[in-house]
């Protein structure tokens, strides 16, 4: 049964020229054709291109759930990494359990919460995660990962589990930093993820496409 899977930059030459021939008393004029060669080197003088600054970092505060063990947590964390780190995107993570991080989120954080998914509801059942966006402030606030789903897909196709899960938070912070429910066509921000894309795992379908890179950097670098 197939069912798809929703994400909310030297020269030489040669010159001729005609030269008249003063003939021989009686005789008419000879033109005659005569080659001149000259050799011209270019001298190449290279303007030092200046060095971007390096992306700000992305701070995320991740809050985990004590369903998903700690080596999965950071296998996942580093594919979601990976991902961005390929964008040129530095992310700096702050795992949070149930007693920790009592702090308050700073407004440059961004958040993403591990959680099963909630009963009752009328919410598509093939939605691994969302991302709750301010459209008034133009900002990402949360993203949530449904891990029980996520598990079960995982089983379903016999695919890493740490993987999948890693991809999911990738493409919800995506929306947090693109600050969009829009999805692509293609790449990690397609909207839907088929059985047939997960199993072949081809790098296209899980990188962040150029025009979505320059749109988070450019983000970032206003922020």
């Amino acid at each position: 049964m197939r069912a798809n899977v929703w994400l909310v930059v030297v020269s030489v030459g040669f010159v001729a020229h005609h030269l008249t021939v003063l003939p021989a008393e009686g005789r008419p004029p000879v033109t005659a054709p005569v080659v001149e060669s000259f050799h011209e080197e270019a001298v190449v003088i290279e303007i030092p291109r200046p060095t971007p600054p390096p992306p700000r970092p992305v701070n995320i505060r991740v809050y985990r759930s004590p369903e998903v063990p700690g080596d999965v947590l950071q296998a996942a964390l580093n594919v979601a990494e990976t991902t961005f780190a390929a964008a040129s995107v530095n992310v700096v993570w702050k795992v949070c359990g149930p007693a920790e991080c009592n702090t308050p989120p700073s407004p440059a954080e961004r958040l993403v919460r591990l959680v099963r998914a909630p009963q009752g509801t009328s919410l598509d059942t093939r939605c691994l995660g969302d991302a709750l966006i301010d459209a008034r402030k133009g900002v990402g606030v949360l993203a949530t990962v449904y891990i029980d789903r996520v598990v079960d897909l995982a089983r379903r196709l016999d695919i890493n589990h740490a993987t999948l899960l890693g991809r999911t938070i990738a493409h919800e912070i995506g929306h947090l930093l693109l600050a969009t429910h829009t999805h692509s066509t293609s790449g990690l921000m397609r909207e839907l993820w088929s059985p047939e894309e997960l199993l072949a795992s081809k790098a296209d379908d899980w990188a962040l496409r150029p025009i979505e890179v320059a749109a988070i950097r450019h983000r970032l670098k206003e922020s």
